[in-house]
């Protein structure tokens, strides 16, 4: 399987050359300019007009964060809903990354006909021993993918894995259709449990601040957007956004075993501790949201 997302690939995941002082840089959303966080030599970037984050990490595929199931249930439901309600001419959906393939059942279940897409081989074949259609590979040059399009394409927790911006914007006007409708489900830097980690990291303590980023897990985060520079994003390719929405995060259950996949006894307890007794603060601004965006595909007027 093939591990290069795009051809021909950026010099590191994000696009960005970290090996200097990130000077000749510019943000792939805004244009502006991009500096390094928390000085030369960190592995993060951010954009001084448009507060875009990236990260000095590789692309790759794999899902490791344990008992996951229950939030996203939570959040695909919520995402359904809204698709049933507001966009009732919708029937074919892409679903980038399907992962496990819950939104995939939850689809199914209210009618939609969904296709799953995802890079590890392992859950690809998990998903189709379920019976759902999933497609095994990258977005957006997938072979079968070809010439397929589709009336809603869906990102849930995806597109802050995908390396290259404007390729992915190319590959969602390539495969969505008449009145298509994007859905992009991902992390908020402005979340407050981002921003305390933000914090925290400015006074040495990383371990909270690399995790969010997924940093040495098979598949890390590249990017960190908010509702504010996601919006730029898909406005300076043509997209409309529809609403916006915040999700949960994280839910109590599930908590510790989503927390001890990938850190020692000690750090695991100590953080279970503190997100439980502080669940009700990070609610107050979500580190998830949803935003819908649609775009009106002229080759399909033609």
């Amino acid at each position: 399987m093939k591990m290069n997302m795009f051809t021909p690939p950026p010099p590191r995941a994000s696009g960005l050359d970290f090996s200097a002082d990130l000077s000749d840089n510019i943000c792939p959303v805004c244009s502006g300019p991009m500096y390094p966080l928390f000085g030369a030599g960190k592995p993060y970037a951010m954009c001084k007009v448009c507060r875009y984050m990236a990260a000095d990490s590789m692309p790759g595929a794999g899902a490791e964060i344990e008992s996951l199931g229950v939030v996203r249930e939570k959040n695909f439901t919520r995402i359904i809903k809204t698709l049933k309600k507001k966009y009732t001419w919708a029937n074919t959906i892409l679903d980038v990354g399907s992962s496990h393939g819950v939104f995939l059942r939850l689809a199914a279940q209210n009618e939609f006909t969904a296709t799953g897409l995802e890079p590890d081989e392992r859950l690809a074949g998990e998903c189709r021993n379920s019976g759902f259609d999933v497609v095994t590979g990258f977005f957006p040059e997938a072979d079968e993918l070809a010439g397929k399009t589709f009336d809603i394409i869906i990102f849930n927790d995806s597109f802050e894995h995908i390396p290259n911006l404007q390729a992915l914007i190319t590959g969602i006007k390539a495969h969505l259709g008449k009145k298509g409708i994007v859905v992009v489900n991902l992390p908020n830097s402005d979340g407050l449990l981002f921003q305390s980690a933000l914090l925290a990291y400015q006074f040495g303590i990383q371990v909270p601040f690399d995790r969010l980023w997924q940093k040495g897990f098979a598949s890390p985060h590249l990017h960190y957007f908010n509702t504010r520079n996601l919006k730029m994003l898909f406005e300076r390719h043509g997209f409309t956004q529809q609403e916006n929405m915040p999700l949960s995060y994280y839910l109590i259950t599930g908590l510790w075993r989503r927390i001890r996949c990938k850190a020692s006894l000690c750090v695991s307890i100590i953080a279970w501790l503190i997100l439980t007794i502080l669940y009700p603060f990070f609610c107050v601004k979500s580190d998830c949201f949803a935003s819908y965006f649609t775009f009106k595909n002229e080759a399909c007027y033609e």
